[in-house]
């Protein structure tokens, strides 16, 4: 070592800080968490509120099988239309008009086999042809739309 104050030699090493800890975290991390977990829990009460909204939807889709008969099949998609629609609104409907609104609350453009089959085969109670239970499934499937677009 030299006698020389300036010299680098001389220098002592740089004391350092203690690192920083993670914990507790600073104020605003607090708060994000919070409003993380709020906004999880009113996203979570609404997906089950969807859920329980939708479980007549679930219960005809489940009750819709191969084969079934088409007056069985009309039964079960009205009693999803009342419980979609109101009693008032769907409850009076047969033929051509419970037919109509089918394909008008289906909103797709392939409801025909289903309406010409409820429309035909119900005097005669015949099965419904599997292509007639597909579009009906599908009108169920889009009544699960129209919910989730309400709530």
């Amino acid at each position: 070592m030299s006698g020389d104050p300036g010299d680098l030699a001389n220098m002592a090493g740089l004391a350092l800080p203690a690192p920083v800890s993670f914990w507790p975290p600073a104020a605003g991390v607090w708060i994000v968490c919070i409003a993380a977990a709020g906004i999880l829990a009113v996203a979570a009460g609404r997906a089950l509120q969807r859920y329980r909204a939708d479980a007549y939807l679930r219960q005809a889709a489940a009750e819709i099988g191969h084969p079934i008969p088409i007056a069985r099949l009309s039964e079960v998609l009205k009693r999803a239309a009342i419980v979609a629609y109101g009693r008032d609104r769907v409850a009076s409907l047969t033929g051509a008009g419970w037919a109509e609104f089918l394909v008008r609350t289906g909103r797709t453009g392939e409801t025909d086999i289903l309406v010409s089959a409820l429309t035909t085969a119900i005097a005669s109670d015949g099965t419904a042809p599997p292509s007639a239970v597909a579009q009906a499934r599908r009108w169920l499937a889009m009544q699960r739309d129209r919910v989730s677009k309400e709530a």
